[in-house]
């Protein structure tokens, strides 16, 4: 499962390449940013996530939002099995946030190659296909904003991992706060720090990144 700014960051590769012509921008990129507005808890993952989605079946779908959702599909599925393959959760501490941990340090490093804040003015608005999932435009909205200030880095360290609990959690009793502010937090960012300081898993995410549209382009 790849986090806000990697799946930005591979549909517009895509966008340039292999999908060249064929979706509206905006619209895609805020179709691929949808389904985790699950992290809200106002609609189920299955309602925004999909299985087994392949190639054909984005390049087959006339709208552009719904291409966008099929896309964050494959992507989570194209990412879960390069990690899986290439040992990554052996490499990392085990524990309940290892994942989150993992996604999270991936933007970090995909910030300095990528300006998502060129993006972020495509979630001024809410588009057509975002409404038909019986989630209330407020909620949509909050989404938006969240995405927004994430792009522009509002959120660092443990402010975006605290953020990431209140999406997760905005009904948390004192004691569940302060339980993963000062347990869970930590070890997020130490986890985090590890992964963006170790060159061999850079290496690693990076070359997942980078080459992710040739390894289509050339089928």
């Amino acid at each position: 499962m790849a986090a806000p700014i990697a799946h930005i960051f591979l549909a517009v590769q895509m966008l340039a390449g292999p999908f060249s012509g064929m979706f509206n921008e905006k619209e895609f990129i805020i179709g691929t940013s949808f389904p985790d507005i699950r992290y809200l808890k106002v609609v189920g993952r299955g309602a925004t996530h999909f299985s087994n989605v392949t190639l054909e079946e984005i390049l087959q779908e006339q709208d552009s939002f719904k291409a966008g959702m099929l896309f964050h599909s494959f992507v989570d599925e194209q990412r879960e099995a390069y990690v899986v393959a290439h040992g990554f959760y052996a490499k990392l501490s085990t524990f309940r946030f290892v994942t989150q941990s993992l996604k999270f340090a991936e933007d970090e490093i995909l910030k300095a190659r990528f300006d998502s804040t060129l993006y972020q003015h495509y979630f001024d608005d809410i588009v057509e296909g975002e409404l038909g999932y019986n989630i209330d435009e407020q909620d949509i909205r909050a989404w938006h904003v969240f995405l927004q200030e994430y792009f522009k880095g509002s959120y660092s360290g443990k402010d975006l991992v605290m953020k990431f609990f209140d999406l997760n959690e905005p009904d948390a009793f004192w004691g569940k706060r302060w339980l993963f502010s000062w347990i869970y937090a930590r070890k997020m960012q130490q986890v985090m720090l590890y992964i963006m300081e170790n060159k061999q898993l850079n290496n690693l995410i990076l070359s997942f990144y980078g080459s992710f549209s040739k390894k289509f382009t050339q089928k």
